[in-house]
């Protein structure tokens, strides 16, 4: 390998937490990246031992200090260029390919890179949820992570490059692992509404209206019904995250204890 190579390695960062039912799919997908950092949020269960086997490096997370050992991933990157990658997300081959040519001709000298992806849901697109074009890929220097332990990226110097070509996001529901991810959205659910509902100052709750009215923004107003079921489910979800949250603001004024949450 010649060090013009060596300059231009590519180093995929994870954040996991109990995933080794999709883990092996996303490792498998990124083979072609020349090398792979675990952030791990001290899983129970065959995470790790997954990630060992694809030999990749494991670094430990502490969740209420998520962005320390982001850093120290980014620092100990033998990788000039950084992609961020999902626990639960195969990347397809053809944007490993466009990786690999962007870093031998950024566009414009832009360094940070963000990337637009179709979601899909039992093999079926979920119009209603695609996803913006989220930062996930620059290089070293020009970007670094929020603090507020998000996982989320901000350009740190330099302008965006947005690579437009609609990647499929894969293996965020597939069939398989249905019942678990379930389980796992409902969970984030209402983590999301308790950590919502400590700074929330709304003190009228509308347990029916609400709700009702995000199911018809997301099922009409979203695109969703012409997905047919899948967008009618995925418009229940949203429906279920609502109801959850405004049931949550009323039995906080019900029972007037903020250290409920």
């Amino acid at each position: 390998m010649t060090n013009q190579e060596q300059n231009y390695k590519i180093t995929a960062i994870i954040k996991t937490c109990n995933c080794e039912d999709t883990l092996c799919d996303a490792l498998e997908s990124l083979r072609d990246l020349d090398e792979i950092i675990i952030i791990d949020e001290h899983s129970n269960d065959d995470t790790v031992e997954i990630a060992k086997e694809y030999k990749a490096k494991v670094i430990y997370a502490d969740k209420n200090d998520l962005s320390i050992a982001i850093n120290q991933a980014i620092n100990e990157a033998q990788g000039e260029w950084i992609f961020v990658v999902e626990q639960d997300e195969i990347i397809p081959q053809r944007l490993i390919l466009d990786l690999h040519n962007y870093v031998e001709n950024p566009k414009k000298n832009r360094y940070c890179v963000s990337l637009a992806q179709k979601v899909f849901y039992l093999n079926k697109e979920i119009k209603a949820a695609r996803s913006k074009n989220n930062l996930r890929f620059f290089k070293k220097g020009y970007a670094e992570f929020k603090n507020d332990n998000s996982f989320e990226l901000k350009i740190k110097q330099g302008k965006l490059f947005k690579l437009n070509k609609k990647y499929k996001k894969q293996n965020l529901c597939l069939l398989k692992y249905i019942k678990k991810d379930m389980v796992r959205i409902f969970e984030d659910i209402f983590e999301l509404n308790r950590n919502k509902i400590k700074t929330s100052k709304n003190k009228k709750a509308s347990v029916v209206f609400k709700p009702c009215l995000k199911f018809v923004k997301w099922f009409i107003f979203k695109r969703a019904f012409l997905d047919g079921k899948y967008g009618f489910i995925y418009s229940k979800i949203k429906y279920f995250e609502e109801f959850t949250f405004q049931n949550m603001i009323l039995e906080k004024i019900i029972k007037g204890k903020e250290n409920d949450f």
